[in-house]
């Protein structure tokens, strides 16, 4: 069991369409963060995956994303809990926080970092994904 999880990897892929986009909100401490939706088909069962983008992310892709558009997003997993106030009651709520992300916009052929980057996305590079 030790072996396994010193050689374990924390890296996941989703592709899909963005469906539902909320505005970019903004905290007290200036920090900005964005949620969307992203749309899976899985044997004819649709699924929408909540995403969460912070930072510079939301600078860049913020501002390109659209509805529709078929994206891969990239990163690694980090969880907590927390807790969350809901009619009157306290309960822990398990967040999946996603770390190092990277967004490969398909339809635009763009990639988005997190640190703000972007880049075009080759044709050659699209095709060997």
């Amino acid at each position: 069991m030790k072996e396994e999880m010193k050689n374990s990897r924390n890296r996941f892929e989703l592709e899909g369409n963005v469906a539902r986009i909320n505005e970019i909100y903004v905290n007290k401490n200036g920090k900005k963060t964005m949620r969307f939706d992203l749309g899976q088909n899985h044997r004819g069962n649709s699924q929408f995956v909540p995403i969460v983008i912070k930072g510079e992310l939301v600078n860049s892709y913020g501002k390109e994303i659209e509805k529709g558009d078929w994206i891969c997003v990239r990163g690694m997993i980090n969880t907590y809990s927390k807790p969350v106030e809901k009619d009157g009651n306290t309960y822990n709520e398990k967040i999946v926080e996603i770390l190092g992300f990277e967004i490969e916009d398909r339809t635009h052929n763009r990639v988005f970092k997190s640190n703000g980057e972007i880049k075009d996305l080759e044709v050659k590079e699209e095709m060997e994904r």
